[in-house]
């Protein structure tokens, strides 16, 4: 789904490194390609969170037909 991210690991380590958003990588819990999201923050804060990280996965989304329809009708 997600191009050039191998894992949950990989994930997490690229959204800190890109957007400054830090999730724990399923992994430490013991599951593989999860992640955890821990929310602790004032809503305008959580918003701009999840707007880095939906702009994030769209950088990342591998370019397939599907990926190009579902961001044309908003579904991303």
């Amino acid at each position: 789904m997600l191009e050039d991210i191998e894992d949950d690991m990989d994930f997490c380590m690229k959204l800190a490194k890109e957007e400054n958003l830090v999730l724990l990588p399923g992994v430490a819990l013991g599951l593989k390609n999860w992640i955890r999201i821990t929310i602790g923050v004032e809503a305008q804060m959580l918003e701009d969170a999840l707007e880095r990280l939906n702009g994030f996965c769209k950088r990342h989304l591998k370019k397939t037909e599907s990926s190009f329809q579902a961001l044309s009708n908003g579904k991303i």
